[in-house]
C-alpha cells in the first residue's frame, strides 16, 4: 500500500511543481512591491526584512530577476542609511547575478548604483569608471531616458572634481536626450547641477535664475528633495552676495520643507556657514553640534537596521532548517520513486548534488574573501573618519582661543582710549583752571595744579597697562623682546596698541600727541625692527 502511494506522489509531482512555482513567484513579487513601498517611506528595518524573505524565496526558485531586485534594494536600503560598504558588497552580488543571468537593463542599473557608492566614499576615479560603463550601456540601448540620468550623475562628479568643463558637455547631453523623451524628474536633477556648475565657476546669477526656475517646477511632494537642495544652494549664492539675512530664511525654509533625515546634515551644515557669515559664532558652532548629533542618529539607525537584519537572517535559517527537513522527506520519496524505475537515474541525481554543493562552498569562500576585505576597507574609512573629527575640534579649540584673545584686547584697547580721553579733558580742565585770574595770582596753588598734571602722565599708569598687555599676550610680549632687545618700554606700549589693531588717531589720543607726531613714531619703531616700511608694521607683529 505504501509503495502505491509514492508511485502517485512520483507520478503527480512533475504536474504540481509549475503551479507551485508559479504561486512562489506572485509571492515574491507582492514582498518585493511591499519592501520597495517600505524603502521610499525610509523604514529600513521593515524593509530590510521584507527583503530578506523575497531574497529567499527567488534564490531558491531561480527567480534571477527579482533575485537582482531584492539585493540590490538591500543594498539600496545600506546606502540610505549611510552604510556604504555593506552596500557596496550588495550591489557587487547583484552586478554578480546581473551579469550571469540578466540583461544589460539590469546591469547598467547597478553599475550606477556602484558609482554613487564610490563617489560617497570620495573615490572619483572608481565612481567615473562605473558610471561611464553604466552610460555607455545605456547608449548603446538607446535608452534615452537612463543617458540623461547617467550623463546627469557624471556632470555631478566632475563638478566635485573641479572639470567644469566636461561637467558641462555632459549636461548638455543630458538636456539633448530629455528633449527626446522628457521626464520632469531628471528634468530637474540637470538644473541642479547645472546650477552647481555655476556656483563653482562663479556665475551665481545664472544659476539663482536656475534654482527659482527649480522651485517652481518642483512643486509636488515627490520633488521634496530637489526643492530642499535648491533652496540650500539659493542660502550659498545669498552668502556670496553678501545677503546673510536672505540666505538665512532660505535655509530655515529648506529645513522647513525637509522630509528626509539625510538631508538635516547638508541643512545644518549651511546653517553654520550662515551663522558665521553674520558673525554669531555662538549659533555657527551649535549648528555643528548638530551635524554631529544627526551623524549619531543616522548611525543608531543602520544599527539598529543591521541588528533587527541579523535577526531576520536567524528565523529565516530556522525556517530554512524545516524546510531542509521537508526537502530531504521529499527527496527521499523521488530517489524511492526513481529508483524503482531506473537505477542510474539515482545516481546521476547523486552526481549532480554533489557538484552543486561543491559550486555552492566555492562561491561561499569567494563571498567570505571579499567580505574580509570589504571590513578592511570598513575599518580604515572609520579610522579615517575618527582622525578627521580630532583634526575639526583641534581646529575650533584653536579658533575659540583666538577670539577669547580679541576680546581680551579690544577690552584692554577700549579701556585705554577711555582712560586717556578721560585724562586729557581732566587734563584741559585743569590748565583753562590755571588761566583763571585767582590761580595766576596764588603761585602756591599754581604749582600743585602742576603736579596733578604730573599725576595724570606718570609712568606707573603705561606699566599698568603693560602689565595687564603682558598678561593677555605674554608669548607676544616675550618673543617680541627676545627679538628685540633694544626696545624700551614706551616702544612696547605704542606696539601693543599696534598689535591690537587701533588706528593712528586712536593710538595718538592715548599718548595726547598729534596723529602726524603718531605717524613719525610709528616710522622710528619700523626702523628699530628693520622693517623696510611702517605699513608692514602690523603684519609683522601678527608674525610673531
Amino acid at each position: 500500500m505504501k509503495n502505491i502511494v509514492f508511485l502517485v506522489l512520483f507520478i503527480l509531482l512533475p504536474t504540481s511543481i509549475p503551479a507551485q512555482r508559479e504561486k512562489s513567484l506572485e509571492q515574491c513579487n507582492a514582498l518585493v512591491k511591499k519592501g520597495i513601498d517600505e524603502l521610499y517611506k525610509n523604514n529600513f528595518t521593515a524593509s530590510l526584512e521584507i527583503f530578506a524573505k523575497a531574497q529567499k524565496i527567488a534564490e531558491q526558485n531561480q527567480f534571477y530577476k527579482q533575485q537582482f531586485i531584492t539585493v540590490n534594494c538591500t543594498g539600496l536600503n545600506y546606502y540610505q542609511m549611510s552604510d556604504y560598504s555593506v552596500a557596496l558588497d550588495y550591489y557587487l552580488k547583484a552586478y554578480s547575478i546581473a551579469v550571469k543571468n540578466l540583461k544589460d537593463d539590469e546591469e547598467m542599473t547597478v553599475l550606477n548604483n556602484i558609482a554613487l557608492v564610490y563617489l560617497q566614499q570620495g573615490k572619483f576615479k572608481d565612481s567615473e569608471k562605473h558610471q561611464k560603463k553604466a552610460y555607455d550601456l545605456a547608449y548603446s540601448n538607446n535608452k534615452f531616458t537612463v543617458v540623461a540620468m547617467y550623463a546627469c550623475n557624471l556632470a555631478d562628479l566632475y563638478n566635485m572634481t573641479g572639470e567644469f568643463e566636461k561637467a558641462l558637455s555632459y549636461i548638455k547631453i543630458a538636456r539633448e536626450f530629455l528633449l527626446k523623451k522628457p521626464n520632469a524628474r531628471y528634468d530637474i536633477d540637470v538644473d541642479l547641477v547645472e546650477a552647481k556648475n555655476d556656483i563653482e565657476r562663479n556665475k551665481a546669477d545664472e544659476a539663482q535664475k536656475i534654482l527659482i526656475a527649480v522651485l517652481e517646477k518642483a512643486n509636488k511632494e515627490e520633488f521634496n528633495e530637489q526643492r530642499v537642495s535648491a533652496l540650500v544652494m539659493l542660502s550659498t549664492i545669498s552668502v556670496l552676495k553678501g545677503n546673510s539675512t536672505k540666505a538665512l530664511d532660505y535655509v530655515r525654509l529648506a529645513k522647513a520643507e525637509n522630509v528626509s533625515f539625510g538631508t538635516l546634515k547638508d541643512i545644518y551644515n549651511q546653517f553654520s556657514k550662515v551663522y558665521f557669515s553674520l558673525g554669531n559664532a555662538q549659533d555657527a558652532l551649535k549648528y555643528k553640534d548638530s551635524i554631529i548629533i544627526v551623524k549619531d542618529s543616522l548611525s543608531a539607525m543602520r544599527n539598529q537596521a543591521m541588528y533587527h537584519n541579523s535577526e531576520i537572517k536567524l528565523k529565516l535559517q530556522d525556517s530554512e532548517k524545516k524546510l531542509k527537513n521537508e526537502q530531504k522527506l521529499k527527496q527521499y520519496v523521488i530517489a524511492f520513486s526513481i529508483t524503482l524505475f531506473v537505477l542510474l537515474s539515482s545516481l546521476f541525481i547523486t552526481l549532480f548534488y554533489r557538484h552543486k554543493q561543491k559550486k555552492t562552498i566555492a562561491e561561499r569562500n569567494v563571498k567570505i574573501a571579499i567580505l574580509e576585505l570589504k571590513n578592511m576597507e570598513k575599518d580604515k574609512l572609520l579610522i579615517e573618519k575618527q582622525s578627521q573629527e580630532k583634526e575639526t575640534t583641534a581646529l575650533l579649540e584653536k579658533e575659540k582661543i583666538k577670539n577669547d584673545l580679541e576680546s581680551r584686547n579690544r577690552k584692554l584697547a577700549v579701556n585705554a582710549i577711555e582712560l586717556a580721553q578721560r585724562n586729557d579733558k581732566v587734563e584741559q580742565f585743569i590748565l583753562k583752571l590755571k588761566n583763571t585770574p585767582e590761580i595766576i595770582t596764588n603761585p602756591s596753588l599754581s604749582r600743585k595744579l602742576d603736579q596733578l598734571i604730573l599725576v595724570f602722565n606718570r609712568e606707573d599708569k603705561k606699566n599698568d597697562f603693560l602689565s595687564h598687555f603682558e598678561e593677555v599676550n605674554n608669548k607676544f610680549v616675550t618673543n617680541l623682546k627676545n627679538a628685540h632687545p633694544l626696545l624700551t618700554s614706551n616702544d612696547l606700549r605704542f606696539i601693543s596698541y599696534i598689535y591690537m589693531n587701533l588706528t593712528v588717531k586712536e593710538i595718538s589720543s592715548i599718548f595726547n600727541i598729534t596723529i602726524e607726531a603718531c605717524r613719525k613714531r610709528k616710522e622710528r619703531i619700523a626702523v628699530k625692527l628693520d622693517l623696510e616700511s611702517s605699513a608692514d608694521l602690523y603684519d609683522y607683529l601678527s608674525s610673531i
